[in-house]
């Protein structure tokens, strides 16, 4: 752990000493912690130097010459300029990153992180199965097959492939120098990630807090602590902190915080801020694309109805990683190929000719037409477009799931997000959605300054279009998919809840008593959601998370028994090791999880994901044969005397069995496998062929 650490503090060291340099480059006004911003480069700056690799399926071995090069002048300048950093830390809201970072550290060590029903076995394997892979994604992130890409949307994640460096970096003292040992994947992946999510976020947050400039240290503080401790710990930003989507809402607040700033400040340069706060997003989470289109559209739409100048360039200036995403994406479609090459040749042709006459006249003819027609354009036409389009889907194509009904639904059941609707969300949960909307009212009905006139029409925007139960069956089929109640994040996230309580705060200026009863209950939110996930209680922020972690390993996130079979399974693994080459992969059925993590370069055919998505089975009987039976499912029916034809017929090597879970498949298979091991909970045998 001290290594994994050590490696969190120079990514966090060389993360300061980019923002500062960044400060300087563009003659940014000082704004507290430099890390945040440096993060943001950072991620930005790999992506780019990873793209091509990304791009042509190349070795992994350039992610980490790229990586090394770009942190080894990182490391170089910040100690170049250490006690310049050491001003700009050394100050008493570092003692809110601390405290934050320690209880982060406090409660993920008593949460799992769901293993067997969520997305971190993707994650994770994505990670792992990168490290030293001479044909980098080439393989099904689940898994595990070779040979072929998986979902184009999983790509070009640099932030992913970060996560490969991190561990094969943390490990080149043990595997080059026989120094220490050897630190498994995932517990780099998901402590090291969660530990750097944990400080930039907290770091960020009291950014938000400054910047905002509010007078009142009283409010101030229970400002900061509610949404460190409270918004910051939903049981998704720790027990999934090292998952890249995390990010998707710290950064969606950063880039709305960043043009807030940028509209009130008259601080030129904050638009490139916003073009890196975008790029970093990206290479984070596919989901970036569709939130930040939503907060740039709505910002496109504010500039053009204020009439600033230049609002077109920059405008173009900010959504430059959004077109490189977009072309590098489609050049995976196989279903129309020609859409990248058309995007790539409109993008370089806008760019490169960005600066001529004839451009810059086509610009302000843009500009002029979105100056008198945008206010109509982009708040009636758009809106009542997409509902009239979500009224035909849903009148005329009945099959398609993202229907009314489907805006409804409990999207929190599944996803990383909240309810803010009061349908599904507890009373103490509801106390907080009244004080978010009676805050969004207020902002709508009292903005005056050109920032606070932004927020009321980023707002308006959400609620008129992407967040409209009438058109998001429109957003859905034509830009988002299932996702598109994600925007609620564009609504509520650190900055704008920020923003949203100080409202309620400023308009109860006059109400003393009602002031000092608001911050208070901020207060008891914060230790109520703490307390209640410690005793079983829906209240609780991370509940769920902290009684699935009392049956695993707190530091590998799996159980022992899990772990132990993984184990002998390696150990089976190299002792066959001259049956397996490009041609064939390790092939195993395991009912223990995380399994990949460990072993990146087994194929295993039933994964997490085929409990959820039956159409990615290999096949159906064969998985209601293999795979675990739960407690809640009904009992088994199937003819178990075909297990040996379908393991001979996949070519599989190897079984971890659950054997008190399917003693039916268990005893089946006795007949074609040797059993090599038997734990408290798992047969682990080999195939006889």
């Amino acid at each position: 752990m001290i290594k994994i650490l050590l490696a969190v503090m120079l990514v966090i060291f060389c993360s300061a000493g980019y923002g500062l340099l960044a400060e300087k480059m563009l003659k940014l006004k000082p704004s507290g912690f430099t890390a945040p911003l440096g993060f943001v480069l950072l991620l930005c700056t790999l992506q780019l130097c990873y793209y091509p690799v990304q791009f042509f399926n190349g070795s992994v071995y350039w992610i980490y010459a790229s990586s090394y090069l770009i942190l080894g002048c990182l490391i170089v300048y910040s100690l170049f300029h250490i006690r310049e950093l050491f001003k700009r830390y050394w100050h008493w809201n570092l003692c809110w990153v601390l405290v934050s970072f320690l209880v982060f550290v406090a409660v993920f060590y008593h949460l799992f992180i769901d293993i067997g029903f969520s997305d971190s076995p993707m994650y994770l394997n994505y990670i792992a199965q990168n490290i030293d892979n001479q044909h980098l994604n080439l393989f099904n992130l689940y898994s595990g097959q070779i040979g072929a890409e998986w979902d184009a949307l999983y790509l070009f994640q640099g932030y992913y492939h970060f996560g490969t460096f991190l561990c094969h970096v943390i490990n080149v003292p043990s595997t080059l120098l026989g120094i220490g040992g050897q630190i498994d994947n995932i517990v780099i992946s998901t402590w090291g990630l969660g530990m750097i999510y944990s400080l930039i976020s907290s770091m960020l947050i009291v950014n938000f807090a400054e910047g905002l400039k509010i007078k009142q240290k009283s409010i101030k503080y229970v400002l900061i602590a509610f949404t460190l401790f409270f918004s910051n710990f939903y049981y998704w930003r720790v027990a999934f902190a090292f998952y890249g989507n995390t990010y998707r809402t710290l950064l969606a607040a950063y880039l709305i915080y960043t043009a807030y700033c940028w509209l009130r400040d008259k601080e030129e340069p904050l638009k490139y801020v916003m073009m890196f706060i975008v790029g970093a997003g990206l290479a984070c989470s596919s989901s970036y694309l569709f939130i930040s289109f939503a907060i740039l559209f709505s910002l496109a739409a504010y500039l053009f109805v204020s009439q600033k100048t230049n609002a077109f360039v920059d405008m173009s200036i900010i959504v430059l990683p959004m077109a490189v995403y977009a072309v590098a994406m489609f050049s995976r479609n196989k279903e129309v190929p020609w859409i990248a090459p058309t995007l790539a040749i409109v993008f370089i042709a806008y760019y490169s000719l960005r600066f001529t006459k004839l451009m810059k006249r086509i610009i302000e003819k843009i500009e002029e037409f979105f100056f008198r027609y945008g206010k109509f354009i982009f708040f009636i036409l758009i809106p009542i477009l997409m509902m009239l389009f979500s009224a035909y889907v849903n009148f005329f194509k009945p099959d398609y799931l993202y229907d009314y009904a489907y805006y409804f639904n409990n999207h929190q059941d599944y996803d990383m997000v909240k309810d803010y609707y009061f349908i599904y969300s507890h009373a103490f949960d509801n106390i907080l959605n009244v004080i978010r909307w009676f805050g969004v009212i207020l902002i709508l009905w009292k903005a005056h300054s050109e920032e606070q006139k932004y927020i009321k029409s980023l707002f308006v925007m959400m609620l008129i279009l992407f967040l409209n139960p009438l058109a998001t069956t429109a957003v859905a089929y034509l830009i988002a998919s299932n996702v598109f109640y994600r925007t609620v994040e564009v609504l509520f996230n650190p900055f704008t809840e920020m923003l949203i309580i100080l409202a309620v705060i400023q308009w109860l200026e006059q109400r003393e008593w009602l002031k000092q009863g608001l911050l208070l209950i901020l207060c008891v939110e914060i230790l109520v959601g703490h307390i209640a996930s410690y005793l079983n209680s829906d209240w609780g922020l991370y509940t769920f998370h902290v009684n699935g972690g009392k049956t695993v390993n707190p530091i590998v996130k799996i159980s022992d028994e899990e772990i132990e079979a993984i184990h002998i399974l390696e150990k089976l693994i190299e002792r066959d090791q001259d049956q397996f080459n490009e041609e064939h992969q390790p092939t195993i059925i395991s009912h223990a999880e995380g399994v990949r993590t460990f072993l990146p370069q087994v194929y295993q055919i039933f994964t997490a994901r085929d409990y959820y998505y039956i159409w990615n089975r290999v096949d159906w009987i064969f998985y209601d044969l293999a795979r675990r039976h739960y407690d809640w499912e009904a009992p088994a029916t199937e003819d178990y005397a075909r297990s040996c034809g379908y393991l001979d017929y996949y070519n599989v090597d190897y079984l971890i069995v659950q054997y008190w879970e399917n003693p039916e498949f268990d005893e089946a298979t006795e007949s074609c496998s040797v059993t090599e091991m038997i734990t408290s909970k798992f047969k682990i045998k080999t195939l006889v062929k």
